[in-house]
């Protein structure tokens, strides 16, 4: 019989994706809410499953279309590069066989709030002049 157990990744404390963009971890010590983001979601499957949302906040920013167009290619690729380093330094992870899904997107703003999530993650994406909030949500499971 599998049993499954419940998965966070461990954090990494900065990651430089290009010379004017990184990902810096910060405390999530206030809850944040936010009703204007874009959405990125991976499934995992192999010996463990499930998914992680990433939003990127942008309330507060007055972005036009292009800029939100701009950001978003960035924003992917950041988690992309994200989630595998999480997955391949983590002790606990890097044994497993694992299956990381493309990228599915989303402009369709979701309502969030950190105060009502378990296992997420908080990182700025800091963006040339630009600090974004970023939140990441692990919903991973392994099958013994």
């Amino acid at each position: 019989m599998d049993v499954s157990k419940p998965i966070e990744l461990a954090r990494i404390s900065e990651i430089k994706i290009l010379h004017n963009v990184r990902l810096i971890h910060k405390l999530d010590l206030n809850p944040i809410y936010s009703k204007d983001n874009l959405r990125v979601q991976f499934d995992i499957s192999g010996e463990i499953r499930g998914g992680i949302t990433c939003y990127l906040c942008l309330d507060g920013h007055e972005l036009t279309q292009a800029e939100r167009n701009y950001i978003l290619p960035l924003f992917v690729e950041s988690m992309n590069i994200l989630i595998g380093r999480q997955i391949t330094l983590d002790e606990e992870l890097s044994h497993f066989k694992i299956n990381l899904s493309s990228p599915k997107l989303s402009m369709i703003a979701k309502e969030i709030n950190t105060s009502l999530r378990a296992l997420t993650q908080k990182y700025d994406l800091e963006l040339e002049e630009q600090i974004f909030n970023v939140l990441i949500e692990y919903n991973l499971q392994a099958l013994n």
